[in-house]
């Protein structure tokens, strides 16, 4: 008898065992089914045009439509060797040296006079266009290929920093555009603090100029190009568009500027020291006349290597309060690190 009720009591506890066993696999595979999946949000951006652009699922084959450092600044970011299509680049020998592949493919024209069957040959993932030509970015938009507008030569400075966060989430690459932003931030933060000890009676009064001495470039960038380098922009006054201004001489020798600036040019500053209009201005007399260095793009446009034409111009006008900036040192050093290149001593001579 007691033998029996130790067989049944065995029999018992297996079966429980067994149940719960079973009970608890089907309460997993519950679990399991209910547990909702991960959800995956797919990275997005905002454009110069204040659209909020989805990162394509493929990023391989870039197209470029526009000038004013779209290039460079994709460059920059990472995605070089993804470009298959831009406008030429012939005026940026720095950047062809650094990128040899760009004298070879496809240019496709730029902004609104671009051709659209010719970029459909390429089949570009997505086409980095500027914010100024709304019809061609309309044609490239109604051919199936996504665009992103890009600031190009409207920026200011914090827009500017803020499209290079919105390219590298375009282009996955957000840690190098944060980098870039960093660096941004402590080379303007140290011309800052240098020029902010310059007394208010020695600020220097700028003129920047465009083609001849009646054309200002009183755009956004060239205010805060000078400001930040601790000049006196003598051009605040006028509408501060994207373009230059047509002014008069007799506004310039009013303005009388102590130091003239102007984009580096073949024939270079004679026709500005030969002008006997002119030849009584502070700038004229004291021969202080500059050329804004060209290194991959113009250093007195906005670009990835805009803070060295801030640490340029601020050299320029204030000598003794900028005696710790080594701009050859500085430049080695922005090329080694975003765009990988080790820059040789004609190189950087040739900038200037």
């Amino acid at each position: 008898m007691k033998n029996i009720k130790k067989i049944v009591s065995i029999a018992l506890i297996s079966s429980l065992a067994i149940s719960i066993v079973g009970c608890s696999n089907t309460e997993t595979e519950v679990d399991k089914v209910e547990k909702p999946s991960k959800v995956i949000e797919k990275a997005k951006a905002l454009d110069a045009e204040n659209r909020e652009i989805e990162k394509p699922q493929m990023l391989d084959k870039i197209a470029v439509t526009c000038y004013g450092g779209a290039t460079h600044e994709l460059v920059v970011l990472g995605a070089g060797d993804k470009i298959i299509a831009q406008p030429s680049m012939d005026k940026f020998q720095q950047l062809l040296k650094m990128n040899p592949s760009f004298k070879d493919i496809l240019d496709p024209g730029s902004f609104d006079d671009v051709n659209v069957e010719e970029l459909l040959k390429v089949s570009p993932d997505m086409a980095f266009v500027g914010i100024t030509s709304k019809d061609g970015n309309e044609l490239i938009e109604n051919a199936g290929i996504p665009t992103f507008t890009m600031l190009i030569g409207s920026a200011d400075i914090d827009r500017l920093k803020k499209e290079f966060e919105m390219v590298g989430i375009m282009l996955g690459n957000e840690q190098r555009a944060t980098d870039l932003i960093k660096y941004w931030d402590n080379k303007l933060e140290m011309v800052k603090d240098m020029v902010s000890k310059v007394p208010e009676k020695d600020r220097k009064k700028v003129y920047y100029a465009g083609e001849n001495i009646t054309t200002a470039s009183s755009g956004v960038w060239g205010d805060s190009f000078i400001v930040e380098s601790g000049g006196v922009n003598v051009t605040s006054s006028l509408a501060k568009g994207a373009k230059g201004s047509e002014i008069s001489v007799e506004q310039v020798l009013d303005w009388n500027p102590d130091v003239i600036i102007t984009q580096k040019r073949e024939q270079g500053v004679s026709s500005f020291k030969e002008d006997e209009r002119i030849k009584d201005l502070n700038a004229i007399k004291n021969d202080a006349i500059y050329q804004c260095p060209i290194g991959g793009f113009w250093w007195d446009r906005p670009s990835p290597e805009s803070p060295l034409g801030f640490m340029w111009l601020a050299s320029e006008l204030y000598p003794e309060y900028t005696k710790d900036i080594n701009l050859e040192k500085e430049t080695k050093e922005f090329y080694k690190q975003f765009y990988n290149y080790e820059l040789t001593d004609e190189e950087y001579k040739s900038f200037f």
